[in-house]
């Protein structure tokens, strides 16, 4: 062979590429480097420690509707209020517009984003979680009553289903609704009176008090003849009456459908998050066909008003304002369309922080059920558990594949070399032996190399031993550009001259 091809097959052996080569040898020698460096990553791949996660069966305690005794309006004032209790993991009470009235606030003053995207908001509770989107009033039991499931330093999440009530609002300006504010006899009282679309045992009235009309917003809710009721009338309108100060709600009237709805309810723990989606099961049943639950939250409406208008401002007028200021910063963003009037804000925003407010009111109830009723029902949940393996599937059984054919290339050459009979034990990638062999030869080989004109690297040379077992380089003096490698006589040995030692030095 030339010299060039036994430097080549030197850098393959390292490996390594030498830019000194001939092109003809430089790309196979790179395509071989570039093959061992992807041999390597997928050693690396196949022993890289990876997570993985499978799917295991578990129960959660969700809230059972078939009792709904503690549900129902109770009165405002101190003392009056429903069962309520506080702990380590929140505070929980029937009367949720009275008791969560801040919670309740901060959503419909954050109802809507100003990017269009879905909204983020905290679970109304201490167990750190965060709902993305809608919660439609469903996964209160997460962070609750799921004990088990946090225990477990494995877990990382888990999915189930529950049914609720998918709250669809629609909002319009009624200028002929008869629901009004108007003075009273008494200073710094005006009452919020007038029937709705749904009133069936005569108009709805308020009292509300301020310096004057211009600071207040009220809500009509149709009330409840009788509360003890087995079934309650159906309810779903709610109407605002305000005064100057709020002029762009006066006259709104929203309709609230609660559509039974079946839920997938899927639970983070690594992100503390909850995801809710409506299904399109079409079999679902009424969780409570009293109408007892939609009623109530409805109503809370109407206290919610009613309690936080005070002499001078309102705090309901300025969370349902700064849902439209955000819709409004959202639709005058560049990329959105110019069709949003004034008129489509205020209603959208509005829509908006009532249906995130009944979401949020669902949600307390079902809270309620659990914390403070003690009623729960076992549902079927999917636990997501994580575990290590080494490496991924894919480059094991890569690494795998690679290692079967190198082996079998190993026994073919085990088979053509009959197991590397005969074979020398000199070796071109061992320096040393290379020094020897070239001092064995002597210094033809150098002076033809160094004597011709063309590159050293198309020197041919071939490999011969000496009886005794020694190797050589020694160059073919018959040819200028041709070294073979071939049996040397070994010489006895002799004291160098002193002309030999200076070249030697």
């Amino acid at each position: 062979m030339k010299l060039d091809t036994l430097r080549a097959w030197i850098d393959a052996m390292e490996p390594r590429i030498d830019l000194g080569l001939p092109i003809r040898f430089l790309l196979p020698l790179a395509a071989f480097v570039a093959l061992t460096m992807i041999l390597s990553a997928l050693w690396a791949a196949a022993l890289t420690p990876v997570q993985l996660w499978k799917d295991v069966d578990q129960s959660v305690a969700i809230p059972s509707w078939g009792n709904f005794t503690l549900i129902k309006e109770y009165p405002s004032e101190v003392g009056s209020e429903g069962a309520t209790i506080q702990n380590l993991k929140g505070r929980f009470s029937y009367s949720v517009g009275n008791q969560l009235l801040g919670s309740l606030l901060a959503s419909a003053s954050s109802a809507t984003t100003i990017d269009g995207s879905p909204r983020v908001h905290q679970k109304m509770d201490r167990s750190k979680l965060t709902y993305i989107g809608r919660s439609y009033g469903i996964g209160s039991s997460a962070g609750l009553t799921d004990e088990d499931i946090l225990s477990d330093k494995l877990a990382i999440g888990y999915a189930f289903q529950e049914v609720g009530y998918k709250a669809d609002t629609n909002c319009v300006y009624n200028t002929s609704s008869e629901f009004s504010l108007s003075p009273t006899v008494v200073d710094l009282v005006y009452a919020a009176s007038g029937p709705l679309p749904d009133s069936d045992n005569g108009p709805e009235y308020s009292d509300y008090i301020g310096h004057d009309m211009d600071r207040i917003v009220s809500i009509g809710v149709s009330h409840f003849a009788n509360e003890s009721a087995d079934e309650y009338p159906l309810r779903k309108y709610l109407a605002f009456a305000t005064g100057s100060n709020y002029k762009f709600l006066d006259k709104i009237q929203c309709e609230i459908d609660f559509v039974p709805t079946r839920f997938n309810v899927t639970v983070d723990l690594q992100g503390q998050n909850i995801t809710v989606t409506a299904t399109n099961d079409t079999t679902v049943k009424d969780i409570n066909p009293s109408r007892r639950l939609k009623g109530t939250v409805l109503r809370q409406f109407e206290l919610i008003a009613n309690d936080e208008t005070n002499l001078y401002i309102s705090t309901v007028g300025t969370a349902f304002n700064a849902s439209i200021t955000d819709f409004r910063t959202y639709a005058d963003s560049p990329g959105h369309s110019n069709n949003w009037t004034d008129t489509k804000i205020i209603l959208a925003a509005v829509e908006n922080s009532i249906t995130a407010m009944t979401d949020d009111m669902l949600g307390a109830y079902a809270a309620a059920q659990l914390m403070v009723g003690n009623l729960t029902q076992s549902t079927s949940a999917t636990l997501r558990v994580t575990a290590m393996a080494v490496g991924e599937m894919k480059y094991s059984i890569a690494v795998f594949v690679v290692n079967i054919v190198v082996i079998l290339l190993f026994l073919i050459e085990i088979i053509r070399t009959r197991g590397w009979k005969d074979l020398p034990d000199f070796d071109v990638a061992d320096v040393r032996h290379l020094i020897i062999a070239a001092s064995e030869g002597g210094m033809e080989l150098g002076n033809i190399a160094f004597g011709q004109r063309r590159d050293i690297g198309d020197v041919s040379i071939r490999y011969a031993t000496s009886r005794s077992g020694r190797f050589a380089i020694a160059a073919n003096n018959k040819t200028e550009d041709t070294a073979l490698i071939e049996h040397v006589r070994v010489l006895a040995p002799r004291k160098p001259s002193v002309i030999e030692l200076e070249n030697m030095i």
